[in-house]
């Protein structure tokens, strides 16, 4: 079963991902509150797919996408957000995001974005 880690600042955005990821048999493997955080996250947990958001304190989820890239090239990251800006989209995008996410989400669409980079649940 694919392993995601949750990079989100709002608490409740994370209880939302954690709640779709669950019931569509993802494993949890972490989450972070922050860029910072989620990058130690990253490096302790190792997992298959991050889902970061892009407006977050410390390290904005640019900065976090770069950051994990370092550490893991092929790190799959998927950016959920509620900044549609296309500069940001394409930023993220060149940083190393598979990709984006507008929020609100609907749980078929996040699955959906899951299945085409993890081939889904095993």
């Amino acid at each position: 079963m694919p392993r995601v880690l949750v990079i989100d600042d709002a608490e409740y955005a994370r209880d939302i991902l954690k709640k779709i990821l669950v019931r569509g048999g993802y494993e949890i493997a972490g989450e972070a509150g922050d860029g910072e955080a989620g990058l130690m996250e990253y490096s302790r947990t190792n997992p298959d797919i991050v889902i970061v958001d892009m407006i977050m304190p410390k390290m904005n989820g640019i900065e976090t996408i770069r950051a994990i890239k370092k550490v893991n090239p092929n790190a799959k990251i998927i950016v959920i957000s509620a900044d549609g800006q296309m500069a940001h989209i394409e930023e993220a995008v060149k940083a190393g995001a598979l990709s984006y996410i507008n929020k609100p989400y609907q749980w078929s669409v996040v699955i959906n974005e899951l299945l085409q980079l993890t081939g889904g649940p095993q």
